[in-house]
């Protein structure tokens, strides 16, 4: 129970320092990347030397930082791969106040937990899921894919942050999380379960009703090898 409870105020350290500098780093790289762009976020001096204090290994913490003009909502979503389409396993939404912002996902294995949250001007948000698996859970692979390079922002579409597939197959195709808008692409090599994250900027307030951003399966032809 105590190393429990270790982990847990580790975890809560590391979120809060991938929140914490997320209004500096965002006014300091405003003209970097463009006033509606997300992109895997760079560690000030300070986070980084929290992070070295308290050890964390970082390779589970995956952080974000974008500009948006326009939203007044972002949604972050956990799905889960069925019979060649999405399935939403986790659903969360903040009120978004525009400018500078911070999404940070904290995960090794999705079948051991998720931790999703988001910080801009308006306020928090977290939230926790846990990815469903079969008995063989123990024995699967991993792969994991994640958003590594500055992705434009377009209001209502669904940006992938995050990919992973956990399988008993001895070879594993990592796709870029760009195919998440062709579901099928992982679908037709038969892994036995595919899980995703997304991020979605939306021009509705969140009681307003929103649009389905789903990923439907495409129709489009396969990207090159």
């Amino acid at each position: 129970m105590w190393a429990k409870r270790c982990v847990s105020l580790l975890l809560a350290a590391a979120l809060a320092l991938s929140l914490a500098g997320c209004g500096a780093n965002g006014d300091k790289d405003k003209n970097k990347g463009g006033a509606m762009t997300i992109a895997p976020a760079q560690l000030s001096e300070e986070e980084q030397a929290l992070a070295d204090l308290l050890a964390l290994g970082m390779e589970s913490y995956h952080i974000f930082d974008f500009q948006v003009e326009g939203a007044k909502s972002i949604h972050l979503r956990a799905y889960e791969l069925s019979d060649g389409e999405w399935n939403c396993a986790e659903h969360g939404v903040l009120e978004a106040a525009g400018g500078a912002g911070r999404v940070a996902l904290t995960f090794g294995k999705m079948t051991e937990g998720v931790r999703m949250a988001c910080k801009d001007a308006a306020g928090i948000f977290s939230s926790e899921v846990t990815m469903a698996a079969g008995d063989d859970a123990a024995s699967m692979t991993f792969a994991t894919s994640t958003l590594t390079e500055s992705a434009k922002i377009e209001l209502d579409q669904e940006i992938p942050l995050a990919v992973q597939i956990a399988t008993t197959k001895n070879e594993i195709r990592s796709y870029e999380v760009g195919y998440f808008h062709m579901p099928r692409e992982y679908a037709k090599h038969g892994y036995e379960h595919v899980y995703a994250i997304t991020v979605t900027f939306s021009a509705s307030a969140p009681s307003e009703p929103l649009a389905d951003v789903s990923a439907a399966p495409s129709s489009e032809p396969s990207p090159a090898n």
